[in-house]
């Protein structure tokens, strides 16, 4: 009886592979969009803390207001940015996860091919193995 023997045992190990790698490649791109969404926590905080700092005086000079406002729009712009790499990265994760699904529909295929013939050899050696056996028993009554 010959061992089983997948031909495509290779592209099996290559697909899982790149399975592997596509999943990677996704969760590098949800690391990023959960460090865009911290820094735009640490945004808020900032903006929070510097009303906080220039409010709770008891005396409010125009130039500390003046300076609060430039801080506000550089804040307003800069979260205007990070929402955009955030949609950006949003985008990307979206392509990345068809990416994976095409990745595991691939390795599923082989999968199932390497079962159907598994399945297939199996069957063989069933056949062969009672082959073997009718053929055992002939000779032994023979014999006798």
């Amino acid at each position: 009886m010959r061992r089983f023997r997948f031909r495509l045992e290779s592209v099996l190990g290559w697909r899982l592979i790149q399975l592997e790698l596509e999943e990677t490649q996704l969760q590098g791109l949800f690391g990023e969009l959960r460090q865009l969404e911290s820094r735009q926590a640490a945004l808020e905080a900032a903006k929070a803390q510097a009303e906080r700092s220039v409010l709770s005086s008891p005396i409010v000079e125009a130039q500390q207001l003046g300076a609060l406002e430039a801080h506000r729009r550089h804040l307003a712009s800069e979260k205007a940015r990070l929402r955009r790499r955030q949609a950006d990265c949003a985008t990307r994760i979206a392509t990345q996860r068809d990416a994976v699904r095409k990745a595991e529909q691939n390795l599923r295929l082989l999968e199932k091919i390497k079962q159907r013939r598994f399945a297939e050899w199996a069957g063989e050696v069933d056949k062969e193995q009672e082959t073997l056996a009718a053929e055992v028993f002939l000779a032994q009554w023979q014999r006798n």
